[in-house]
């Protein structure tokens, strides 16, 4: 087997992988279901991954690891730009939110809706993913929650962690219901618009961040 038809089996693993784990859960998709599909024999798992978790984790890995090294880029270059002060909402949100929408686009082309890939995150007892959570996520989040803070200096260190958890919901609903918004408005609202879901969402998150702090109220 040359190097090509090497690297092309290793991705159609990959691709096939990505989408069963999506649909049908990590637990739930066997390797042998995998194979089958990929049109490639069980040997060719052990080759290319030695087992099933590092298999989830070069899935999961291929996805994360680029689309969290552009937000960190785009947060340092902000950074970099306002040394002294608080970067606009704005900014961090688009940040935050703009590589997320563009994956979701790449995915979307080839049949993977990114809502239910990045669900397992959130939903999947799995301990490749509990560690690709802490190891992936948990930096871009202590860098985010960081820039946030410096930028709502009104609000308590714990409410600017309950808002971006907030925030971060609205960006994983909307991911997940995709389909179910264009559904409810007959095809009039769907996610394909980048700039429209980016505009709707950043708007959204950004009233809710910069609301009174609750310190304050009566």
């Amino acid at each position: 087997m040359n190097e090509v038809n090497v690297r092309e089996t290793k991705d159609r693993l990959l691709d096939v992988a990505e989408r069963l784990f999506a649909t049908q859960g990590i637990e739930a998709t066997s390797l042998r279901q995998i194979t089958a599909e990929a049109e490639v024999n069980l040997a060719a798992v052990n080759y290319h991954f030695q087992s099933k978790d590092e298999l989830v984790r070069t899935v999961y890995m291929r996805r994360i690891r680029p689309m969290n090294a552009i937000r960190l880029e785009r947060l340092e270059a902000m950074e970099r730009e306002t040394p002294e002060g608080g970067i606009s909402l704005e900014s961090l949100l688009t940040a935050f939110y703009e590589p997320v929408i563009d994956l979701a686009q790449e995915l979307k082309s080839q049949g993977v809706s990114i809502g239910q890939m990045l669900g397992r995150i959130y939903t999947e007892p799995h301990a490749v993913i509990e560690h690709l959570w802490l190891h992936e996520m948990a930096e871009l989040a202590r860098r985010y929650g960081v820039a946030f803070g410096r930028s709502l200096p009104q609000l308590t260190p714990d409410e600017v962690i309950w808002r971006l958890h907030f925030t971060i919901g609205v960006l994983a609903h909307t991911m997940a219901a995709e389909e179910k918004i264009s559904r409810i408005t007959q095809g009039r609202i769907n996610l394909l618009d980048k700039h429209e879901v980016l505009r709707q969402m950043t708007r959204y998150a950004k009233a809710g961040l910069s609301a009174p702090s609750l310190e304050c109220a009566p």
